[in-house]
């Protein structure tokens, strides 16, 4: 009855340990967020499309566009008075008032979300003909756009670096290849990313005039 018990308390706490490891990590260095507490994980393997260019996020088409939309132009949130001095921000930041209960604090955003869009203006860049203006502005090099594409490609390189993905992929032969073929459909542990999207449009500020 003992070990029935202990066993129960066990695998009750793993799985709380794996929904708010990510907040108690964050919490031993210091570091806070407000959406540390809804993180979750999951397994996931990752699986590219065959054809590639059949995956919703790959091309120039209105369905593409529509698609980065759904998971990168996510809106801003607020972090309260009293949590804010965690952030170890200056605190000039900008204040906002969320319009639902009045409360005032500060307007943040997720990275995830600016890492996407960076994500995507990278895709975007890879289609001249398609966005002329972008690919313009990046020949020219004199406007934001060629500064702008330079930040996002060094927060993509300081992410990766940060999360240094250690899963692994192996190689096949293949048929009609010289060299043996990477496959990168390599299994994961994930952090929930409809979860976190859920609580950035449930945590919604007003969008910035900009």
């Amino acid at each position: 009855m003992i070990s029935a018990v202990t066993l129960v308390c066990t695998i009750f706490s793993q799985k709380r340990t794996s929904i708010h490891s990510a907040a108690k990590l964050m919490d031993q260095f210091g570091i806070f967020s407000p959406a540390m507490h809804v993180v979750e994980y999951k397994h996931t393997k990752f699986q590219l499309q065959n054809p590639i260019n059949s995956s919703e996020f790959v091309g120039n088409t209105d369905d593409v566009e529509n698609a980065w939309k759904k998971i990168a132009y996510l809106p801003d949130q607020l972090v309260r008075d009293e949590d804010f001095p965690k952030l170890q921000k200056p605190s000039d930041s900008l204040r906002v008032t969320d319009p639902k209960t009045g409360e005032m604090g500060y307007r943040a955003g997720l990275e995830v979300f600016h890492q996407l869009r960076c994500l995507n203006l990278v895709r975007m860049a890879t289609y001249p003909e398609y966005f002329p203006k972008l690919s313009s502005d990046i020949k020219d090099g004199s406007g934001d756009v060629r500064i702008h594409l330079d930040d996002c490609i060094e927060s993509l390189r300081m992410s990766l670096m940060c999360l240094s993905d250690v899963n692994v992929f192996t190689f096949h032969d293949k048929s009609g290849f010289k060299n043996p073929i990477p496959d990168y459909e390599s299994h994961h542990v994930c952090r929930n990313f409809d979860d976190i999207k859920q609580w950035a449009l449930n945590n919604a500020m007003p969008a910035l005039d900009v």
